[in-house]
């Protein structure tokens, strides 16, 4: 019962429901077998057996209580009781009248498509004749699948359409009922009736989705719809599609160009004409031109819709990396929904009604024939007359009958009709049936009452009932699975009509993304769309294939239809005439996305064949437009970049240029689409859409050849530098000419004088029809050169307008050429570019449109033009940036920013993160992934106001940045354009490079699973980055490491140096000579804080976060600076800018420029000259005067020579700067020389200042006078006297001199009195003065002088000093005194110092004074004592030769240390060859500091590495079958060669070797890979060990397969086909494929004797199909299949 209430779809039933009483019929007797049978339930009148009444072993998911374990019984017992509960709770079980009880379940609701096609699909007539629907419907009798109900009860099936659960909730498959096969086949059958009836807008279906993923079966027809649904063919056929989901998926695609049809057939349409006009247009000759002009076409007015690819098949929004600030819906979603839901609300409803009506008659039909079998067991058990039997015997009857249904109960629900007549035979049944049928139709009729107890005789009908239930509040529907009712029903069918709305909704709007809707209506789409979009425009354009009558139009039903087109006999015939189609490339390969590995990435991508005069290729629409987005992934879609590598290019280059990155490519074209010819062609070098006039095609030419450097065998083989050229093809009937020369050159931005210059020039054809050299574009050329290292993915583009002058970009330039007359001139700048971002894009790349500076999110300077396309009258430009998709995000999932937040940097143009390449590069960490998806500022031009003849012209300016000059120039203030000829540009303003350290953290990883990071240098101003180079080992890799390498040096060396500051408090003198300052700022830096990833605020990295820290300064002092005048900018007449600057380091080496402008009035000239000093000098030949002349004056702007009577000039002196001299200090005057020019009528036309005149003014010197003394009395009546002297020139400069007083004596002596004149005299700068005052005195007193003999020593030899004193008034008074030595004070002496001791002495002179005196007694130094000096380890040098050195030290002073130049001897001892190693002994000898010679006592000796023989030259690798053959030239002295290599994705390991030749066959090559090999010559000693030489290169190649067999043919012979075919080349056997007449492709037999091959097995009523597939064996024996023929196919006879 449970598993038959699940199926009721969630339908729960409240009201109470009462069947009429059904009379006791009258039933035959069970038959003997069910009689006999107890086991199958029948109960025959004796007591039941105790076995039957155990339990009932039919059941399906009963357990045996024996055989249960202890956990399923409590399962059991759980399960019991919730059944229970629910029948208590849950169910709805109602008394009606005659006994009957209605349950009504709770459960969920599943299965809205598959109702809603039910309905809509039932009245489609379908085309029973047609291939596809034959194969469909075939195919899909085979398939189980979710919701098949072949097999299920009828009535069950009649109940629901929904998917089927088992009772554990498990999915189970089964086979689709003969309905559900017709639901299915009538809704594709409907969905090609639309499609035929709006061929207008359709086209026809392409034949690859005919024919979809193999030939196993019919299912291919659906292969488009699974696709877009994320689904394969084989999912169908392994069961993992529900039927609601493909019935779903089906309506889906229906709607889709339903709604397509009503919304957008109109752009659809308008886009035919639009698209065939440009083919009229364009004057295409041939086939392959027009499909060139419709695919340019197609790229125009479409765009790549990355957000789709990125979120689709996400669950949650979570899970979407693309998100938007504020999301918007897609134009047409609420109609679309609207329109879905109209649909499924309907059918919603209808479906619960049929659900509802059909479980009430349900459970009526079930308890009738409950009761009807119990009656009929009760009189079977009773065996008599009721009327005749006990009560007893009634009562034991009945027991029994209840018994028998309650054991019997659900084989009875199950199938009530078939139980009876298995167990009562078919007259009962037959009986029984009748009046169900009977009992049914009048509840259906005249109802059943409702509630007999309380409104007897009140009955409702089973629809009243049903009505009743919809409209009920109850709760009735189970949402969220607990088996509990969530809602009644009218809440529930607009919630399930919404759902499948909304899903629906978007499955539509996805589709529409895969087809011309979108790329023609919404503009829109992903490669699906595309390809769709190309093959309707195709289809339109070959109107004789795809058209009935060719002058009829493009009416639906003047289409011819998929039969007629491709079937030849019921199947796909691929070379049937129709010219356009399908491929499909699953990628499988192994990528990272932010540092994370996509394991086993894969991704679907459609592009188109296309039959070009018989012969199949492939277009790739959509790389053709968006490569680099897609694939390289590191900007977005460029308008105007448009590489037409993938422009009619063959199956084999594609597998080959893909090899190793796919898992499949399907095509029913691989062996059709095996030309080449138009990947040389002209179209295949075109990089910028191609525009056409007067018979030629213009377009940017770009050398590159893809699929020639896939095919290139060795990576060391040179590769020319690509060329870029604006070139223009004549159109003519043939395009198979060679695309590298089939043109004539208009621009060559890669020119040389001779090819094997490196340096490079543009130069443009001018008038004349010559090539000349182009100074401006070779310029331009230049900086775009250096920004390609920046911004990732710029490029040369270009565009013709109707002015018939050619648009294309170089650097941040647009630029226009004429080719009537060469003329070449600058037509608009983007110098600052203000954008905002559209917040409602999911995709935040392709969401920046420029706008002015105030509204803008982002404003950026001097960035590159990343390309550039004219779309009718508006040049569409699109400014490269490095804001990123990354910027701002922790990680992919980060919705906490929208990205794009700031720039990167660092940006590697040498990474690769193809793996099979990163071997041979050298390892790098630093990735590019941070610029994944890279943005463009995109500006719109009016191309007729730019070309037109009014213009706002106003002058600006333009500052000065990284290698470029500040200048003025007038712009058009309305459109932009550059007035030719009026940039003035201020000479040697151009800023260098300003380096920081930045530490960033990459995206790759360590070995051990750790971000790499590391530090580089970065130009804050332009983004000029450079990571240091990694060396690859290939020399080949490093053609660009040596400049890098230049330029990571030289950024280290500036970044060491600091910020580039500028002064933020400049003074500046009045003429701009100098300037003072003190506070620095580095404004580069501090402008693009927050903006750039190296200055983000958040960045807590300790070097980050220094520089962000020191990008502002204030210096101790003010420094002033001498500055000049650096350049100009603008014109005399109105106006000149003059540029002066100051540049140099403080005194500690604080690095500063510090700029100022001065503008000059409009009509002044700036003048310069040639000025002459003049000094005036008295007659002591001091300079008094200057005057000034100035020569040569003449306007540096304009070149404007005054007169000399024009020159007036004013000679001042400059009092500020002025110094006088004084005594001490030299001075200096300064003067100042004007000289003013003046016109005809004395007017002011202009100035020149010459530098100032200093004139040094030396020191004045002193000038004193007489001095003025001052006498002091000291004892025994002595005078000490000194003299001061005043400058008269400066009174605060004295000078004070001792002097030396004598006193002569008038009758007083020592012990006398009387008179003495003293006496003070000096000498003062070589002048004598002197004074003299005269006293009288008492007695004088002695005068005691000292006089000290230190010859005196006592008996111990110690000094005993004795001193004398003399008066010196009177010299005959004498006194002496013994003195007092005390202990000397000691130096000691050190090897080259004396040493000293110093005595001193003391005594009391007569008066009582104590008076000292000292001696010094001297000790010889000790001289130095060098001993044996200390040798230190051999060490190697650079140059590889070993060296030591002696150090001696001093044994008095071990801080003497002296380490002389040692002498290095080397004697070779052996010789090193190609097997032995050589030896070489060095020997060290040294002169110590006392000249004695001194020998290293311990030689060095050095093993010298074997010589190595030279590395193999002209390696090369050729294939062959099953091989690969290796050549080289001999090397000199080799005995042997051994191989090393590859193969595939193995491990580098030994191949092989050779003794005799230089040349070896690896017959164990890989087939499926690449094997890549490496050659060592080799020598060898007397013992046979090897010695391998050098290698320089490596080369690689596959082994080949077996080629196609060709000339296949079948014939019929008797009893069967004979196949013949031409030998293939190198095949060891064929192998023989096919599919025979009602069986499945297979395989049918072998042979390995010759080229025939007789299937005896064949059908002679029907066609056999054969493949036949040469093979050879590989070196383990197994087979190596080779290229797969054209099917033949025959009958037998």
């Amino acid at each position: 019962m449970k598993k038959k209430k699940t199926q009721l779809l969630g339908i729960v039933l409240s009201a109470a429901m009462l069947a009429t009483s059904v009379p006791a019929p009258v039933y035959a007797e069970p038959t003997d077998n069910v009689a006999e049978e107890e086991n199958n339930g029948a109960v025959v009148a004796q007591e039941p057996t105790e076995d039957a009444a155990v339990a009932d072993d039919a059941t399906d998911d009963s357990t045996a209580a024996d055989d249960a374990t202890p956990e399923e019984a409590d399962k059991q017992d759980t399960a019991d009781e919730g059944d229970a509960q629910a029948a208590e709770e849950g169910d709805n079980e109602v008394k009606v009248d005659g006994g009957y009880t209605i349950s009504i379940p709770t459960i969920n609701f599943q299965g809205a498509n598959a109702a809603v096609a039910e309905q809509m699909a039932k009245d489609v007539e379908i085309d029973e004749s047609d291939p596809a629907i034959q194969s469909l419907r075939k195919a899909l009798e085979e398939v189980e699948i979710v919701g098949g109900e072949a097999g299920t009860e009828s009535n069950e099936s009649n109940i629901s359409t929904a998917d089927l659960y088992e009772a554990d909730g498990q999915e189970t498959t089964q086979k689709l009922t003969d309905e559900q096969i017709d639901t299915v086949v009538k809704q594709y059958q409907n969905y090609l009736n639309q499609w035929a009836d709006n061929a207008n807008v359709l086209g026809v279906q392409n034949p690859f989705f005919l024919d979809f993923n193999d030939d196993t079966d019919g299912l291919g027809i659906l292969g488009e719809m699974l696709a877009l649904d994320g689904k394969t063919v084989q999912d169908v056929r392994d069961g993992k599609v529900k039927y609601d989901d493909l019935t779903g998926m089906i309506f889906t695609f229906t709607y889709g160009d339903k709604l397509g049809i009503e919304y957008y057939g109109k752009d659809v349409t308008n886009a035919r004409e639009e698209a065939l006009a440009a083919v009229t247009a364009s004057g295409a000759q041939t086939k392959a031109q027009k499909l060139l002009v419709l695919n340019d076409w197609l790229a125009h007015n479409n765009t790549f819709d990355m957000s789709y690819i990125m979120n689709s098949g996400k669950e949650s929004d979570d899970d979407k990396p693309m998100i938007a600030k504020d999301p918007q819906k897609q134009e047409h979603e609420d109609d679309v929904y609207n329109a879905i839901y109209e649909v499924y609300e309907p059918q919603i409803k209808q479906n619960f009604h049929d659900q509802i009506f059909a479980g009430i008659e349900n459970d009526l039909r079930t308890q009738f024939y409950e009761k009807a079998i119990q009656q009929a067991v009760y009189e079977q058990a009773l065996g008599k007359a009721e009327s005749e039997a006990t009560d007893e015997e009634k009562a034991a009857a009945k027991e029994q009958a209840e018994g028998y249904i309650k054991q019997n109960k659900e084989a009875i629900d199950k199938d009530p009709d078939g139980y009876v007549r298995t167990n009562f035979g078919e007259d009962a049944a037959n009986q029984m049936k009748t009046k169900a049928d009977a009992f049914i139709k009048d509840a259906e009729e005249n109802g059943v009452e409702v509630d007999p107890e309380n409104a007897p005789g009140y009955k409702m009908t089973v629809e009243q009932i049903t009505q009743q239930q919809l409209e009920s509040d109850d709760k009735a529907v189970d949402v969220d699975g607990d088996n509990q009712p969530d809602l009644s029903f009218k809440e529930a069918i607009p919630m399930y009509a919404q759902q499948a709305a909304t899903g629906m909704t978007t499955g539509v709007i996805n589709y529409w993304e895969g087809s011309q809707f979108g790329a023609f209506g919404m503009g829109t789409s992903v490669c699906l769309g595309y390809s769709k979009a190309y093959t309707y425009l195709v289809q339109c354009l070959d109107k004789d294939i795809y058209l009935k009558d060719t002058n009829a139009g493009y009416d639906s039903s003047n289409w011819k239809t998929a039969k007629e087109l491709y079937y030849t006999d019921g199947k796909l015939d691929t070379s049937k005439n129709y010219t356009v189609d399908l491929v499909r490339i699953s990628f499988q390969s192994d990528v990272t996305m932010y540092g994370e590995e996509q394991e086993d990435f894969g991704s679907d991508h459609y592009w188109n064949a296309v039959k070009v005069d018989g012969q199949w290729f492939y277009v790739d629409p959509c790389y053709t437009d968006v490569y680099t987005e897609v694939m390289s992934r590191d900007r977005v879609e460029t308008d105007g970049d448009m590489n037409h590598t993938y422009f009619l290019f063959s199956d084999t280059s594609a597998r080959k240029l893909y090899d190793g990155n796919f898992s499949s490519l399907r095509s029913l074209y691989e062996n059709e689409a095996t030309d080449k010819t138009y990947e040389t062609a002209w179209m295949a070098r075109a990089a910028s859409n191609v525009y056409y006039a007067d018979g030629y095609a213009y377009y940017m030419y770009d050398s590159t050849d893809l699929f020639d450097r896939v095919n290139s065998s060795s990576m060391n083989q040179s590769q020319k530098a690509a060329e870029y050229k604006i070139v223009r093809h004549k159109l003519t009937n043939k395009d198979t000419g060679d695309g590298d020369s089939d043109y004539e050159t208009l621009i060559n931005f890669t020119d040389k004088e001779n090819d094997d210059d490196d340096d490079t020039f543009v130069s443009v054809l001018n008038k004349d029809g010559k090539m000349e050299k182009n100074d401006l574009l070779t310029k331009l050329y230049a900086q775009f050169v250096d920004e390609q290292s920046i911004y990732p993915s710029i490029g040369l583009t270009a565009a013709l307008y109707t002015d018939g002058k050619i648009y294309f970009n170089v650097s941040n330039d647009i630029v226009s050429y004429n080719p009537a007359d060469g003329a070449v001139a600058v037509v608009k700048e983007y110098n600052t570019v203000s954008a905002k971002r559209d917040n409602t894009k999911l995709f935040g790349g392709m969401a920046f449109t420029t706008t002015d500076e105030k509204s803008a999110d982002f404003t950026v300077t001097n960035h590159p033009i990343a390309g550039l396309t004219v779309k009718g009258d508006e040049l569409v430009v699109s400014i490269g940036t490095n804001f990123a998709f990354i910027s701002g995000k922790s990680k992919l999932l980060d919705h906490s920013s929208y990205g794009y937040e700031f720039e990167e940097t660092d940006y590697n143009p040498t990474y690769t993160n193809y793996k099979k390449y990163q071997q041979f590069m050298g390892s790098q960490s630093n990735d590019n992934d941070e610029f994944m998806w890279s943005a463009n500022f995109v500006d719109t031009v009016d191309m007729k106001t730019l070309t037109g003849t009014s213009h706002n012209y106003e002058t600006v300016s333009e500052p000065a940045y990284c290698g470029r000059n500040a200048f003025t120039e007038e712009r058009c203030s309305d459109c932009g354009l550059i007035k030719e000829g009026t940039r003035v540009e201020a000479e040697n303003t151009a800023h260098e490079h300003h380096y920081i350290k930045f530490h960033e953290t990459y995206y790759t990883k360590t070995d051990s699973g750790n971000w790499n990071e590391a530090d580089n240098y970065v130009c804050p101003e332009c983004g000029a980055c450079i990571t240091e180079p990694v060396k690859s080992k290939y020399e080949q890799a490093n053609s660009t490491y040596e400049k890098r390498k230049a330029i990571w040096d030289e950024a280290q060396k500036n970044a060491a140096e600091g910020h580039a500051y500028a002064a933020t408090d400049a003074e500046w003198s009045d003429d701009h000579t100098s300037v003072t300052f003190q506070n620095l700022k580095c404004e580069t830096c501090a402008n693009q804080i927050n903006k750039l990833d190296c200055l983000l605020e958040s960045d807590e990295n300790a070097t980050n976060k220094a520089n962000r820290d020191s990008i502002e300064k204030a210096l101790s002092e003010k420094v002033t600076a001498t500055a000049k005048l650096a350049g100009h900018t603008g014109t005399c007449e109105q106006g000149v800018t003059m540029y002066y600057k100051a540049a140099d380091k403080t005194a500690d080496g604080v690095k500063y420029v510090v700029t100022t402008t001065e503008a000059k009035e409009a009509g002044k000239h700036a003048y310069t000259g040639a000025w002459t000093w003049n000094e005036v000098k008295d007659d002591n030949g001091n300079v008094t005067n200057c005057t000034a002349s100035v020569t040569g004056v003449k306007c540096s702007v304009c070149d404007n020579e005054p007169t000399e009577d024009q020159i007036k000039v004013n000679v001042v002196k400059d009092t500020e700067n002025s110094k006088a001299a004084t005594c001490t200090e030299a001075g200096k005057d300064v003067y100042t020389a004007t000289a003013t020019v003046t016109d005809a009528d004395g007017k002011e036309i202009g100035t020149l200042t010459a530098d100032p005149k200093e004139v040094d003014l030396p020191a004045l010197g002193h000038k004193y006078g007489e001095p003025t003394w001052n006498w002091t009395k000291g004892d025994n009546n002595t005078y000490t006297a000194t003299a001061t002297f005043t400058c008269d020139r400066d009174n605060s400069h004295t000078e004070t001199v001792d002097a030396t007083v004598t006193e002569k004596s008038d009758g007083a002596t020592c012990t006398e009195a009387g008179k003495i004149t003293y006496t003070a005299k000096v000498t003062f700068n070589g002048k004598d003065y002197e004074e003299s005052k005269t006293e009288d005195v008492a007695a004088l007193g002695h005068v005691w002088e000292a006089t000290w003999n230190w010859d005196k020593k006592d008996a111990d030899g110690n000094y005993a000093p004795v001193v004398t004193f003399t008066c010196s008034r009177d010299a005959s008074h004498v006194e002496t005194a013994d003195a007092k030595v005390s202990d000397p004070v000691v130096t000691d002496p050190t090897c080259e110092t004396a040493g000293k001791k110093v005595y001193t002495a003391t005594a009391t002179d007569p008066n009582g004074n104590e008076i000292t005196d000292t001696h010094e007694d001297v000790i010889d130094a000790l001289g130095h004592n060098y001993g044996e000096p200390v040798w230190s380890d051999w060490t190697q040098a650079e140059d590889g030769t070993w060296t030591t050195t002696a150090t001696f030290t001093c044994a008095n002073d071990a801080t003497h240390v002296q380490t002389p130049e040692v002498k290095i001897d080397s004697e070779t001892v052996e010789k090193a060859t190609y097997t032995k190693e050589g030896k070489v002994v060095y020997t060290a000898s040294v002169t110590s500091p006392d000249g004695k010679k001194v020998v290293n006592p311990t030689p060095k000796e050095v093993v010298v590495e074997k010589e190595r023989l030279a590395a193999v030259e002209n390696l090369k690798a050729s294939s062959t079958v099953g091989k690969v053959k290796l050549t080289w030239d001999k090397v000199e002295d080799a005995e042997g060669y051994l191989i090393y290599g590859i193969r595939g994705d193995g491990k580098y390991g030994y191949i092989g070797m050779t003794t005799t030749q230089s040349a070896y066959i690896d017959k164990k090559a890989l087939t499926s890979d690449y094997n890549y090999y490496w050659v060592f010559a080799y020598c060898k000693d007397d013992a046979g060990k090897m010695y391998p030489g050098l290698t320089a290169h490596y080369v690689y190649g596959k082994a080949q397969k077996c080629a196609a067999v060709t000339n296949l043919k079948a014939s019929s012979v008797k009893g069967g086909v004979k196949l013949t075919w031409t030998m293939s080349a190198g095949a060891e056997g064929y192998l023989v494929y096919g599919i025979r007449a009602g069986e499945k492709y297979g395989y049918i037999g072998m042979t390995t004797k010759g080229t025939t091959f007789t299937d005896k097995k064949a059908s002679s009523t029907d066609w056999n199909f054969y493949w036949v597939f040469p093979y050879h064996k590989d070196s383990e024996g197994k087979m190596v299949v080779g290229g797969t023929p054209q099917y033949v196919y025959g009958k037998a006879k």
